[in-house]
């Protein structure tokens, strides 16, 4: 953790400039339930229900079927950030992380102050193998007192100390 830290107060100069990001993460205000709690209806109709189809089944670790159900959500709904989000987590895990990144892309493009899709994003540059922009997330969590800085934290502790 001391190699994290020293590593942040290197790059503490990107707050300056940083966005602040909010510390909210409930449902999207497109339309979208962003992983509510809400039963799944046996046959998904709504962008919000193809959401929680597809979050219930990355969960499961089947990205490539949760894909398609992420991709059918934001069909019914483009401006669905935490859709974009979690097309990019998935992508991410399935070894695509080129890719994952137009989508966090999306998702920040249509919801700059979203805590999940900033910590994902920094884990992706992590796994793309750029540190500073991982940091850079990090720090931008951080400023906006998000409870994902510290996840992201822990991963960037991880990178630096493998």
């Amino acid at each position: 953790m001391k190699t994290s830290v020293l590593i942040l107060a290197l790059f503490v100069g990107v707050a300056s400039w940083a966005p602040a990001v909010g510390t909210s993460s409930g449902g999207s205000s497109s339309g979208g339930s962003g992983g509510s709690k809400t039963s799944v209806s046996a046959s998904p109709v709504s962008a919000a229900d193809w959401y929680d189809v597809g979050y219930k089944t990355s969960q499961a670790g089947r990205y490539a079927d949760a894909i398609e159900n992420f991709k059918k959500a934001i069909s019914l709904n483009a401006k669905y950030a935490e859709a974009y989000n979690m097309l990019g987590f998935c992508t991410r895990k399935l070894g695509n992380v080129t890719e994952a990144f137009t989508y966090y892309d999306k998702a920040l493009a249509l919801k700059p102050n979203f805590p999940e899709a900033r910590e994902y994003y920094g884990e992706a540059w992590l796994d793309a193998g750029d540190l500073a922009k991982a940091v850079k997330q990090y720090v931008i969590l951080q400023k906006a007192g998000s409870k994902n800085a510290q996840e992201l934290l822990e991963k960037i502790d991880q990178f630096v100390n493998k």
